[in-house]
């Protein structure tokens, strides 16, 4: 006899997010043979948390109560944005095998960034990548935009915009890899911390659905994701602020290397650190502390202070 798990995919509505989301109930399914694993309903509920990127906090709000009044078993979240505020009934049980964690740029012509024409109007989506592709072409035209992948796409066609960045991981979700002109590299434009990655929340003690969770964890994704979340922590605190995180590990230790720079790309500060399995709340606070210390620390105070300002 089968057990039925209720789930419900983070709150997001783009086509990439809900294509990402779907592979990962797959691998449960895969996993847990003997299980069911039944998407939340499509009702006014459900509605409710279906939201745009600039609802996320709200979103997971829904999410964490469905969670807690025991409406759904696992909640499945885009690990950029999941909240740092503790939720003490509930567990990150697991994080599936990470998708690619870079962006990318899409453009007419298939244009790299290198050449852009001189004021080229691009679309980013947040100001890390924005500050970054400031601060390495200040002449470009840039301006956030919280739009899905097909509208951003029409405006490039329709002559609006040269082009538009999205996360890598959005972009081969929706199966569009074709449109892509550039992979960035960390060295242009370092992603925000737990791009490309998802997270199947759990309430603790639930100790069947916790097991079932862990049988599509990924030990390195899980790993590097809670470097990159330790390192957002310790210079921002709140999780909030113009910071790009990205580590990776292997079996001989793992590497991080993190960005913190202003949204209109005046100043930028970064580093690398490596280290061995073990070592890495010491590489993290290391890391931090270099590029805090550099220069990084005024940054997020001056970014704190606009937020209170808003």
């Amino acid at each position: 006899m089968s057990t039925r798990r209720n789930l419900i995919f983070h709150g997001r509505s783009e086509p990439a997010s809900a294509a990402r989301l779907s592979r990962a109930v797959d691998l449960l399914r895969e996993a847990n043979p003997k299980q069911g694993f039944t998407p939340y309903g499509k009702g006014e509920r459900a509605k409710q948390v279906m939201t745009k990127r600039s609802d996320a906090a709200m979103s997971a709000f829904h999410l964490f109560q469905m969670l807690l009044r025991k409406e759904i078993d696992i909640a499945i979240m885009d690990i950029r944005e999941m909240p740092f505020k503790p939720q003490p009934k509930l567990e990150l049980a697991a994080v599936p095998a990470r998708a690619n964690p870079f962006d990318v740029l899409i453009s007419n012509g298939e244009c790299i960034l290198d050449d852009q024409p001189e004021s080229a109007n691009l679309a980013v989506v947040d100001i890390v990548s924005m500050g970054q592709l400031l601060y390495y072409r200040p002449d470009l035209v840039l301006a956030t935009v919280d739009g899905e992948f097909e509208e951003l796409y029409r405006l490039m066609k329709n002559g609006k915009i040269e082009g538009f960045v999205q996360a890598a991981a959005d972009v081969e979700a929706l199966g569009r890899q074709d449109t892509v002109a550039e992979v960035f590299t960390s060295s242009i434009c370092t992603p925000v911390a737990g791009q490309g990655a998802l997270g199947l929340i759990v309430r603790k003690y639930d100790r069947a659905v916790h097991a079932a969770c862990r049988s599509v964890n990924d030990p390195a994704s899980e790993l590097e994701i809670e470097m990159e979340r330790m390192f957002l922590r310790e210079v921002a605190k709140d999780g909030r602020g113009p910071v790009g995180v990205l580590g990776s590990v292997n079996e001989s230790g793992h590497r991080l290397e993190a960005v913190i720079v202003s949204p209109d790309g005046c100043e930028k500060f970064s580093g690398a650190m490596e280290g061995k399995v073990g070592g890495e709340e010491k590489t993290v606070k290391a890391l931090a502390g270099e590029i805090l210390s550099a220069g990084g620390e005024q940054i997020i105070e001056t970014f704190k202070r606009s937020r209170e300002v808003e």
